[in-house]
């Protein structure tokens, strides 16, 4: 069964990757957006000269943005065939990138890694204890994690509305699923307005995050929350728990905008 879960949600994303796979200067692709999920607990300077990977890197986004900061080796490493190629194409001109189609669970790469990036993944997987235990297998003694996932803490009633509309969009087609994101994407904006003169729930999320994209990302944005098989959303002793159940210790959190967790860790 969980098997079966991870190999739907890894075609999902395959599938998404070819409706949405090009990158542009949307602030989703931003180096801003990448810099406000790190906050003060990861200088991006630090990948400098250092092996790192991204697990999970869908088209290449996160790393788009590493690349500017000279990392001595990169490994993108994406289950779906669609992310990979994607990525081939979004980041062809980095010499030092090695594209690896592997899942979580099974990547190995050919030189311990100084850093490894995991940002919007770990949600998506369930039960991912071995899956951070390989990550950690591929880190250098001292080196990084660094995880961003969806917070439980204030999303209360989102996920309750996420839970309700999801159920059925779990069983359409995806280009159905779109018009309802596109939808979804019109209805929301009176709400997002009074957000701008009443402290109403994800406040931050809406102003900070969202309404800086475009329309089409947006959409984009509705659709990857109605889409994947398989959503979590961490409490924060949650995903403390998981972190150290695969042996990362030194763990630092920061409640990004009110709504999602970032966590960095260290291997022993």
């Amino acid at each position: 069964m969980l098997n079966k879960i991870r190999e739907k949600t890894v075609k999902d994303f395959d599938d998404q990757w070819k409706l949405q796979g090009e990158l542009n200067d949307d602030y989703w692709a931003s180096d801003q957006i990448i810099f406000d999920q790190f906050s003060n607990l990861f200088s991006i300077d630090e990948v400098k000269g250092k092996v790192i990977a991204d697990v999970g890197a869908g088209t290449g986004r996160v790393l788009k943005t590493l690349f500017k900061y000279n990392p001595k080796k990169v490994f993108a490493i994406e289950p779906s065939s669609s992310g990979v190629v994607e990525i081939s194409k979004n980041l062809q001109n980095n010499k030092n990138l090695s594209i690896l189609q592997s899942d979580g669970l099974r990547f190995k790469t050919d030189e311990s890694c100084d850093i490894i990036f995991s940002l919007g993944v770990i949600h998506h997987i369930k039960n991912p204890t071995d899956i951070l235990k390989n990550i950690r297998s591929n880190l250098k003694s001292k080196g990084k994690i660094v995880i961003w996932v969806y917070g439980y803490e204030n999303n209360q009633i989102y996920i309750a509305f996420y839970k309700l509309i999801s159920f059925f969009t779990h069983k359409l087609p995806d280009k159905l699923v779109y018009k309802i994101a596109a939808l979804l994407n019109i209805l929301i904006q009176p709400y997002i307005y009074l957000c701008k003169f009443v402290n109403l729930p994800l406040k931050k999320y809406w102003l900070e995050v969202f309404n800086k994209c475009g329309w089409h990302k947006r959409k984009d944005m509705i659709f990857d929350q109605l889409n994947p098989a398989y959503s979590k959303y961490y409490k924060k002793h949650e995903t403390e728990k998981e972190l150290l159940d695969a042996g990362f210790v030194n763990l630092k959190f920061h409640h990004r905008h009110g709504y999602s967790w970032t966590v960095v860790g260290e291997n022993i």
